[in-house]
């Protein structure tokens, strides 16, 4: 969810030739590249196990329910930030569609965007404090089917290698992220 251009997608496919992964992204253009590279020539960067989808995770399409054993959510931002941190039940509910039971859930949220506090009242996000995170977050989520397991945060780079990621740690020294561990009901 949140594929971006869609890279965290293909070295995934690349590394996991088994698995069939699935990019979905509010926004196509940002992932066009990556898709076109679906259709290539494997000697040319193509991979036959990716999918990339174009819809947002308030109205994800009906085929792909059930149908995962992974979901990742690699730096959010927008509504679907909004979403995961507020949290909204019914999209929660929307992402857990998508999984298979006893799927697992990691989502890695940039923590400097609460340093926004513009941004953060333009898509009303409450203020963040770890304490906040793990006891108002687990209630929200267990009634979209969702056992958080851990809720922590990383000071580290990023442990998904993505694109955005990437640059939101660069150079920064001090950027870190909120890590949320969990299973899919």
């Amino acid at each position: 969810m949140g594929t971006g251009d869609g890279r965290f997608i293909l070295d995934q496919a690349r590394q996991f030739p088994h698995k069939f992964c699935i990019g979905i992204d509010a926004s196509p253009e940002a992932m066009r590249e990556s898709s076109q590279k679906t259709i290539a020539k494997p000697e040319r960067g193509g991979v036959a196990n990716a999918l990339f989808v174009w819809a947002n995770a308030n109205s994800l399409p009906l085929e792909l329910s059930g149908m995962a054993s992974e979901i990742t959510i690699n730096y959010p931002w927008g509504s679907l930030l909004q979403a995961l941190v507020a949290p909204e039940v019914n999209i929660l509910k929307n992402i857990a569609r998508l999984a298979k039971p006893g799927a697992s859930l990691q989502i890695l949220i940039n923590l400097s965007v609460f340093d926004n506090s513009e941004y953060c009242q333009k898509l009303g996000l409450p203020e963040f404090s770890l304490e906040r995170a793990k006891s108002v977050i687990p209630w929200d989520y267990r009634e979209a089917r969702i056992d958080i397991k851990s809720i922590r945060i990383l000071d580290q780079a990023s442990p998904n290698r993505t694109t955005w990621g990437q640059k939101l740690t660069k150079g920064s020294g001090s950027r870190k992220t909120l890590a949320i561990e969990a299973i899919i009901r």
